[in-house]
């Protein structure tokens, strides 16, 4: 009779292990926090009425790390959105207008990322490094994946964003050679040439975009329960 009901009761348990275990989607929603940073990937500058035409290319450089909050905000019940602005996608883009992007699973271990804006009127925005000119955007969108692996154990976030460690890492994959139409973040408008603002200066059209970004992330390492202000200390138990 004892050895029936223990047997009852490892099955029972067993069975909601199961039952609970959560893949890495998962349990990136229930985190609610990731970040992540752009590093060097290349780009490309057109010109031209089609933006046919090559103006500039090369390594993009490593850009500041980034801390977002994963929300639903297009309301399809998966909080894997969120809103970063132009001059966090890329350094050099001095603009603190925001995107959405919105993040749909793919299978277990995978979130593809896609945003979009237009601007009407267009955005004013000086992009300095290498470019150093004036830029009315009239539209930045991206579309990127990113594999979520389970690491062995919770560690500090690099970034300094989630603050009860973290246990998943995110990467997009490494496309060599690298492909334009993959993983990319791009940016369209008219580039001021030789102008002091957004008024002056030769109009000319231009595209830009940077693909196949390496990109890499954390997130996990949920806080415990009775945080109230998440600091990963118990407030009240």
């Amino acid at each position: 009779m004892r050895k029936a009901i223990l047997f009852g009761i490892v099955s029972a348990l067993a069975l909601t292990g199961v039952a609970t275990a959560q893949t890495p989607v998962q349990k990136l929603i229930q985190t609610g926090k990731m970040s992540f940073r752009l590093n060097d990937s290349q780009y490309y500058i057109r010109i031209g009425d089609q933006c046919t035409l090559p103006a500039a290319g090369g390594g993009l450089g490593d850009q500041n790390p980034i801390c977002v909050q994963l929300q639903d905000l297009n309301n399809d019940g998966i909080a894997l959105d969120f809103q970063i602005t132009i001059n966090q996608m890329v350094n050099t883009i001095q603009s603190n207008a925001t995107v959405t992007f919105y993040g749909t699973p793919v299978g277990d271990s995978a979130v593809r990322w896609q945003g979009s804006r237009t601007f009407d009127p267009v955005e004013c925005a000086f992009i300095g490094g290498s470019v150093n000119q004036w830029f009315q955007l009239s539209e930045v969108y991206g579309d990127f994946t990113m594999q979520i692996t389970e690491m062995n154990s919770c560690q500090a976030d690099p970034y300094n964003c989630v603050n009860c460690g973290v246990d998943l890492s995110l990467a997009t994959s490494v496309i060599e050679p690298p492909d334009e139409n993959v993983n990319f973040l791009g940016f369209n408008g008219v580039i001021r040439l030789g102008g002091e603002s957004c008024d002056t200066g030769g109009p000319l059209r231009a595209c830009a975009r940077t693909y196949s970004i390496r990109a890499v992330g954390y997130s996990g390492g949920l806080k415990p329960r009775g945080d109230v202000n998440g600091d990963c200390t118990v407030d009240d138990a």
